[in-house]
């Protein structure tokens, strides 16, 4: 079998996308009687259908699903390689995909971009909030950069540094009526409404396994989100209670207040993770170095709040 053509893989990626010859060609700018030709030399060499052919369309086989995945990380490493090579030319330039968590996306995200606008103002950021389930597999496919969250996800294919540490709390409005109180029982947490995290984040595990060690049940969730931001606009009606971390507060942290439960209090670190064999490009290390020295800096404003509290 030749080499794959890499020109023939972007053309088999936009077929696989639109699901239509047709469709494909105009994006690709090309005759749907070229790319027909381009997709049937691609089979020929791989010996295999790719697509089902129909009046409605083309649906891709169990081989066009195979190549898919691998198509895009090629077409990624390429993209990679492309702009690293334009950043050697220029030292000051790139574009990164940061896919963030929403604990992270309220305040330690905002001050790196603002450092890195201030020192490389020629570096371009695409920013998209997520959790981890979807966050990972975008990475993993290529489709981000780097993800920035509070979890590790070093494994085979995967590399996680840590670059900052927070601290999971019970949140609740300035004038909620268990703010101010100290070393709260569990039992009275549960005479409140909570915003929690979706079912599938640790967090809620943490609650659960807090409150089961003690014989109580779980804080039922009135309300669940992965919104960060709906959760600190929801506290202000003194009533719900949240578990969220201390940076997620973010510009409303005057109008909130981290209630007294230290059995749920829980360091966490926010990590940086990326494709464990994909060489990153020098914007993407800039990217890094940004949240390093920004974790630091929020770090110490915290400790300085800590101590004036």
């Amino acid at each position: 079998m030749e080499l794959l053509d890499s020109r023939r893989l972007r053309h088999f990626v936009a077929v696989y996308e639109e699901r239509s010859m047709g469709q494909a060609a105009a994006k690709l700018g090309l005759s749907p009687a070229a790319l027909s030709k381009s997709i049937r030399c691609l089979e020929e060499d791989l010996c295999v259908r790719l697509f089902e052919r129909s009046p409605l369309g083309v649906a891709p086989t169990v081989f066009g699903d195979v190549l898919a995945k691998h198509a895009r990380m090629i077409g990624s490493e390429i993209h990679h390689a492309e702009a690293e090579i334009a950043h050697l030319r220029d030292a000051t330039k790139g574009h990164v995909t940061v896919g963030v968590s929403p604990g992270v996306v309220a305040t330690l995200m905002p001050r790196a971009v603002h450092q890195l606008q201030t020192e490389r103002p020629g570096i371009q950021l695409t920013i998209t909030e997520g959790l981890i389930d979807s966050l990972i597999p975008a990475l993993r496919r290529g489709e981000v950069d780097l993800v920035v969250g509070a979890w590790r996800q070093s494994a085979g294919d995967l590399h996680s540094e840590v670059v900052h540490q927070d601290q999971l709390c019970v949140v609740a409005g300035a004038q909620h009526p268990l703010a101010g109180r100290s070393s709260l029982p569990l039992e009275e947490l549960l005479a409140y409404p909570w915003a929690l995290r979706p079912e599938t984040q640790r967090w809620r595990d943490i609650v659960r396994e807090t409150f089961g060690a003690r014989g109580l049940p779980a804080p039922k969730a009135m309300i669940t989100t992965n919104s960060v931001s709906f959760i600190r606009t929801l506290l202000l009606g003194q009533r719900y209670i949240a578990y969220i971390p201390r940076g997620a507060q973010g510009h409303a942290s005057e109008a909130l207040t981290t209630l007294s439960a230290p059995e749920l209090v829980r360091n966490i670190d926010v990590t940086v993770t990326y494709r464990d064999k994909t060489v990153l490009s020098p914007a993407a290390h800039a990217v890094i170095g940004a949240l390093r020295s920004t974790a630091r800096v929020t770090a110490e404003d915290i400790a300085l709040e800590s101590a004036s509290a």
